[in-house]
């Protein structure tokens, strides 16, 4: 046993189990008494002597001695007329505090995203138990737009600060709007593209028109034809 790293390892143990001074008193006597008998396991010690070390009453002592018996610090064994028997509970292993095991990490919410379905997502994050209302609901907007989509959707609906089914649909809503608005405007674009390419003359419909020109005649060309 060594004596500073028990000292040192009851300063730290008394942090969180705090003891009144007379029974930290108390156990620093017996550590002493134990020091001189060169740390035997158990070692006697009379009231006698614990009393006037401590200069206490031996009601004092037996008290303080069973608060340090009940604390886990010290064992004791009367003997009759005898002086008792002591054991100190070594805390030279306290003196340096045992690194706490590495927490768990909870799954990510990409995570969370991926091994859960729609009814799942909505029942752990919009709180609750899904009832049949809310369960036909979903059902509905996956037909209508797809799991993954809903699920996107209600993620958008969580961070504005939302946990309603309504809200969700009106989230898809408003995205299948969205992009039917861009569709058209595609679509727009690609008939402007077809027009023009329609109304200008492609090269091999100039180079037969420059053809027919050379050889006197006036026709006019259709596609690659020649209508003279």
């Amino acid at each position: 046993m060594n004596y500073l790293k028990e000292i040192n390892g009851f300063m730290r143990w008394l942090e969180t189990s705090p003891l009144k001074p007379t029974t930290q008193a108390l156990w620093l006597q017996l550590m002493d008494i134990n020091n001189g008998c060169n740390w035997r396991e158990w070692f006697t010690v009379s009231n006698t002597t614990l009393v006037a070390r401590l200069n206490v009453s031996e009601k004092t002592v037996l008290e303080h001695r069973k608060i340090l018996v009940e604390a886990g610090r010290i064992e004791y064994i009367p003997q009759g007329k005898k002086a008792g028997r002591y054991r100190i509970i070594s805390l030279e292993n306290a003196a340096s505090p045992v690194p706490e095991k590495p927490k768990e990490e909870k799954p990510t919410r990409q995570e969370d995203k991926q091994s859960m379905n729609a009814f799942e997502f909505y029942e752990s994050h919009f709180g609750g138990t899904l009832n049949s209302f809310v369960s036909q609901r979903i059902g509905d907007l996956i037909d209508d737009f797809g799991e993954e989509n809903v699920i996107k959707a209600m993620e958008v609906t969580l961070k504005n600060g939302v946990q309603n089914i309504k809200y969700v649909q009106r989230v898809l809503s408003n995205q299948r709007a969205q992009e039917g608005v861009k569709k058209d405007a595609e679509y727009g674009r690609y008939l402007k593209v077809v027009g023009e390419s329609k109304s200008t003359p492609s090269a091999e419909v100039e180079r037969l028109e420059a053809l027919a020109r050379e050889k006197g005649l006036s026709g006019k060309i259709r596609d690659t034809h020649c209508d003279f």
